[in-house]
């Protein structure tokens, strides 16, 4: 799964480099973030053809790893891959319910081309709840396209802005 406030045109690339053989969905709008209440992706959801979520990964969801895709391809085979809850999900109420409003609200703004207005909203959010990387990379991905969508990802960058509290 992906987020990109800027549609799924700017995370395909990333998602076709990754070379999956399974759907891979970009959230636009951060609704999964908004049901789910994660914070930072990539996520993982192995959901069955009934809709029941059988496996879910939060944060680090990286199919390369051998674990994963051992995982994956057992759950492909309809192993039984239950496993205990997540420890990092995330609560759906309190601090990180109201940033994900405002991220959202400021969504509908970026849209409408308010760029500004939605700048304000995002970082409200952030200032609610400064550990919710999905906002705080928006901002950044809005303000500096040059560091997530020309080439590699600048991580460094991105660590160096985290340090600062940004």
């Amino acid at each position: 799964m992906a987020m990109d406030a800027q549609g799924a045109a700017k995370a395909r690339p990333y998602v076709e480099l990754a070379k999956g053989t399974f759907q891979a969905v970009v959230d636009a709008e951060n609704v999964l973030g908004g049901m789910y209440g994660f914070r930072a992706i990539p996520n993982g959801y192995l959901i069955d053809e009934n809709g029941v979520v059988e496996y879910e990964k939060l944060g680090g969801f990286d199919i390369r790893k051998p674990e994963t895709a051992a995982i994956v391809n057992r759950w492909a085979e309809g192993e039984d891959i239950a496993e205990p809850q997540d420890p990092k999900a995330e609560a759906k109420d309190g601090p990180s319910a109201e940033a994900i409003a405002l991220f959202q609200k400021g969504l509908e703004l970026y849209k409408a081309d308010s760029v500004d207005e939605a700048m304000v909203l995002w970082r409200q959010g952030f200032a609610l709840d400064p550990d919710n990387y999905i906002i705080r990379k928006q901002i950044w991905a809005v303000e500096n396209p040059d560091r997530f969508y020309a080439g590699d990802v600048d991580y460094d960058w991105q660590r160096e802005q985290t340090a600062k509290g940004q």
